[in-house]
């Protein structure tokens, strides 16, 4: 664990623990390192996911599957983030999404259902894991309600400004994480279609974009 306590001291997850602690942590958390080849399924929807993940190199995707086998991407995550945190809370749940390496991976997994036992109610770091737990899930809801509000705009023209007001936080420069075809799936919309209304809005002036390099002008 040691040759990953850089990333673990960026993680808000961490904040307020000392670094020589955090075996502490993972020891009351059961941590466990797994590892994904690319295209490897993590979590399958549907089934329970009783330990949330912290990724430690690679990349990995959320998506739903439709009843028709369309794929609809919820969330990707790259190195230092979390994922699965709710759900590992409430083991009886079972996961909405599909859960896919699209990446060779390596994560680091955590039994946070374990911060309801005797023995993390007692330690301080634990404790405040738990804390830092909350904030990161109040975060990913906030999230998740701007998907639900792209999700329900009918032109593509409306979910692109609000996905790229919610990544560039008023900054007019930004890269977003998501290449064309990752970003057609998260907004729900053709990726000829996309790229049609991406070229239009710079054509108008509203934006300027070099693969996934975008300046916002207005």
């Amino acid at each position: 664990m040691k040759e990953y306590t850089a990333l673990f001291n960026k993680m808000p997850l961490f904040d307020n623990i000392p670094t020589d602690k955090y075996v502490n942590v993972f020891s009351c958390l059961h941590a466990k390192i797994q590892l994904y080849t690319k295209g490897e399924i993590i979590c399958r929807m549907n089934d329970p996911m009783k330990r949330a993940g912290i990724l430690l190199s690679g990349k990995i995707d959320t998506y739903l599957l439709s009843k028709a086998g369309a794929i609809h991407s919820v969330q990707q995550f790259s190195e230092g983030q979390i994922f699965g945190e709710a759900l590992t809370c409430l083991p009886e749940e079972i996961s909405p999404v599909q859960i896919v390496s699209i990446e060779d991976s390596e994560i680091l997994f955590l039994e946070f259902s374990r911060l309801y036992s005797k023995e993390a109610k007692a330690c301080p770091y634990a404790s405040q894991v738990a804390l830092n737990l909350l904030h990161e899930i109040a975060q990913k809801n906030v999230f998740l309600n701007r998907k639900v509000e792209i999700l329900a705009q009918k032109k593509i023209r409306d979910k692109i400004n609000i996905y790229l007001q919610s990544v560039s936080k008023n900054q007019s420069s930004i890269v977003i994480p998501l290449n064309r075809q990752e970003m057609s799936e998260f907004l729900g919309v053709d990726r000829s279609a996309l790229s049609r209304e991406l070229s239009l809005m710079r054509e108008e002036g509203l934006i300027d974009f070099n693969k996934n390099e975008f300046v916002i002008k207005s």
